[in-house]
């Protein structure tokens, strides 16, 4: 066996793959009796899809290996019971004042009473957002954490890895997280109507930009051109900082008349503090609700079923729970900056070019009459079944972790690739599996 290591070490580029190659190569080791547990770490970063993936995630688990004990660990807690999850949330605390979301983990600490009582055999950070994962920084956190009892999750498409479980769309990802639901019937609003869900343009200090402007009018323009002639009167679910921007931005206000008032002349505002008749003229009505959300998450989903076939989403979970539970949707998706690649990534995977560019992805005419078939994008990247071949392989190496003590205490306690091997040549090490 120390031959065959040898040789797959050899195959590695990196060091860091070195930690990879026990769950990697030797899958097919059978499964102990051992009671395993997992603790989950979560640092979300800006509203609730990180609180969303991390509650998927553990689900998922929580299914695959019920009889191995989970812990979910987290900043923010109080957004777990915001969203109406019941899973006990072990609070993670934050020193010298930090930030309790988007923080580095080498802030982090549980205080006395909220400490796991038993250390967790495989620790999941999810998701890592913005830095590339540092085992020394984790460390000054949990201190026994190392590479191979420590892995992580990207966001969709992550653009600083290595991550163990990279989730998103195209080759080298391992799919979406896809939850579909049981979801109450919504009574908040009579068809037809639209839902255009968008960030505003002021989030993380401004690095959407302008485009998110551009972004819905390009919606709108969209739903007025299909459909004006057969719906004479149209709702339109929007965001309350939509309203807000109109009010304080004549331009904005200009630009949406010239887009929306050929299709539907007449053009009614409904906030959550006053309604207004926006313009005013004869023939078709539109009516932009800014009225009802925000909404619990089934409700929200609810919206998206019952709304018309084109719909406009952002981020990773609303793109994930409109692919989950609604069928039959043109789906057009605001990017974000760091979204670049899973925007390109999708586009690729369902043929549609309009998703690869901001100037379309949003909305265009060119693409109106354009039919979507979703189902071999969800067949193909669904991390259910790519996702748990890995998880599998990971619980299955933790089972039997004591036949690799020898050659985990090398590569821990090495530099170089040539050095480990040195050592196992000495050491004469054999593997018993």
């Amino acid at each position: 066996m120390s031959q065959e290591l040898t040789s797959l070490i050899k195959t590695k580029r990196y060091y860091n793959e070195l930690y990879e190659i026990p769950w990697r190569h030797y899958q097919n080791t059978p499964s102990g009796s051992k009671k395993l547990h997992i603790g989950i770490i979560n640092v979300p970063c800006e509203g609730f899809g990180d609180i969303i993936v991390c509650q998927t995630f553990y689900e998922y688990l929580r299914c695959w290996y019920p009889k191995h004990k989970l812990t979910v660990c987290s900043t923010t807690p109080e957004k777990f019971k915001k969203l109406g999850y019941k899973t006990k949330i072990t609070p993670i605390s934050v020193r010298y004042g930090g930030n309790a979301e988007c923080e580095l983990p080498n802030l982090h600490y549980f205080k006395k009473k909220d400490k796991p009582k038993q250390d967790f055999d495989i620790i999941i950070s999810i998701p890592i957002i913005n830095y590339q994962f540092d085992i020394k920084l984790f460390q000054k956190f949990i201190p026994y954490a190392n590479l191979f009892n420590t892995f992580t999750v990207s966001e969709y498409n992550g653009y600083v890895p290595p991550y163990t479980f990279p989730i998103g769309v195209g080759d080298n990802q391992l799919g979406l997280l896809l939850n579909p639901m049981k979801l109450p019937k919504q009574t908040l609003i009579e068809k037809p109507f639209a839902v255009a869900y968008l960030q505003p343009p002021d989030i993380s200090g401004g690095v959407w930009g302008v485009h998110c402007r551009p972004c819905f009018l390009s919606f709108i323009e969209l739903l007025g051109k299909k459909y004006s002639k057969k719906h004479p009167i149209f709702q339109v679910v929007i965001q309350q900082w939509i309203v807000n921007d109109l009010h304080s931005s004549s331009f904005f206000k200009q630009q949406l008349k010239q887009v929306i008032t050929k299709y539907y002349p007449n053009v009614w505002i409904l906030g959550n503090d006053h309604n207004d008749h926006f313009f005013l003229g004869k023939g078709n009505s539109i009516i932009l609700r800014a009225d009802i959300l925000p909404q619990p998450r089934p409700t929200f989903i609810s919206l998206m079923k019952d709304s018309v076939e084109d719909i406009l989403v952002t981020g990773d979970q609303s793109i994930t729970d409109c692919l989950s539970n609604c069928k039959r949707k043109h789906i057009w998706y605001q990017i974000a900056p760091w979204k670049t690649d899973f925007a390109k990534a999708l586009s690729k995977e369902i043929g549609d070019r309009n998703l690869s560019n901001f100037r379309t992805s949003c909305g265009t005419l060119r693409g109106m009459n354009q039919t979507i078939d979703y189902r071999p994008l969800l067949q193909k990247n669904d991390f259910r079944k790519l996702g748990k071949h890995r998880m599998d392989a990971i619980v299955n190496f933790t089972l039997c972790k004591d036949n690799f003590k020898d050659y985990m205490d090398i590569v821990l306690h090495s530099r170089k690739k040539e050095a480990v091997i040195q050592k196992l040549k000495k050491l004469k090490y054999t593997l018993t599996i």
